[in-house]
């Protein structure tokens, strides 16, 4: 008796402990999840866009960086080239810029950080600070806790051998079913 009301102390209190992370990886995961439908750290802004370029080709990069860079204020022009199919691709930060030489008509595409996801995949990815890998490590470890305690939490019906094994397998079979039957 006495273990399983330490059992539910440190169970409830480890829990609460880590909502905070737990919201974040769950968040960050259904971005990541996704990453093929919706770019998961950046949002891709793009419109059409009109310039006077000079007679040419080809351009030289000290008259273009002042064309590209009147676009939009966040613009830096980085480099350009000439595309195959004869568009100008210049080359800006955070994105590009494709126009045909003709026209001055093109399209301009620019990459902006989703705000408080990027991070939070940076966080999910342990590509920010290599303290981080041992403070996931540490929440991985009381995640387990939580795991394992709150199955020996509740007796009676509703314990372990009587429901919660059922629930238990069923999460344990989903996973190798998909893994044996679906990778």
């Amino acid at each position: 008796m006495q273990l399983r009301k330490w059992l539910r102390i440190l169970h409830r209190d480890t829990g609460y402990f880590i909502v905070g992370v737990t919201v974040i990886y769950a968040v960050s995961g259904i971005f990541l999840n996704h990453k093929r439908d919706i770019n998961a750290d950046y949002h891709v802004i793009t419109r059409q866009v009109e310039v006077n370029l000079p007679v040419g080709p080809p351009f030289q990069e000290k008259e273009l960086k002042p064309i590209i860079e009147a676009i939009d204020d966040d613009i830096q022009y980085k480099r350009s080239y000439m595309t195959s199919q004869g568009y100008l691709k210049a080359f800006i930060h955070n994105g590009e810029v494709v126009l045909d030489p003709e026209t001055g008509k093109g399209e301009l595409q620019m990459l902006r950080k989703r705000a408080l996801i990027f991070e939070m995949n940076n966080l999910h990815r342990i590509s920010t600070h290599k303290s981080w890998k041992w403070i996931s490590d540490a929440f991985a470890a009381i995640l387990l806790f939580v795991t394992i305690s709150g199955i020996f939490i509740l007796k009676g019906k509703n314990g372990f051998m009587k429901r919660g094994i059922w629930f238990i397998l069923g999460g344990i079979v989903i996973p190798v079913v998909y893994m044996v039957f679906l990778m």
